[in-house]
């Protein structure tokens, strides 16, 4: 599924500081939400901690917002006020069916 989601596999946040990952997509995915999560058992995320609503409006949660960019065919999630807990592997994709969600994943330092 890593093939329809590619961006950064590791970044270093800087700690009280914002961290910006950008994501791109194959064309066809534009209507599809996007997420971000901590991925759990088996690499699956069973909650996100923020996704689109498959429009390009920014949605924001918290500490963590997330844009899509649909003529780019791009979406970025923006954490701010970064801490220590904040590390570790987080996934991003696209919800697509129950089964299948293209997934990228990238380790937070």
């Amino acid at each position: 599924g890593g093939w329809a989601v590619t961006g950064p596999t590791q970044v270093t946040a800087k700690l009280g500081g914002s961290l910006v990952l950008s994501f791109s997509y194959k064309p066809g995915y534009e209507l599809r939400y996007k997420y971000w999560c901590r991925p759990g058992f088996l690499w699956f995320c069973s909650t996100y901690i923020i996704q689109t609503n498959s429009s390009e409006v920014t949605v924001t949660q918290g500490r963590v917002s997330i844009r899509d960019n649909h003529t780019a065919h791009s979406f970025t999630v923006v954490l701010d006020g970064v801490t220590p807990v904040d590390e570790g592997w987080y996934a991003c994709g696209m919800r697509r069916t129950l089964w299948f969600r293209p997934q990228h994943f990238t380790k937070v330092m």
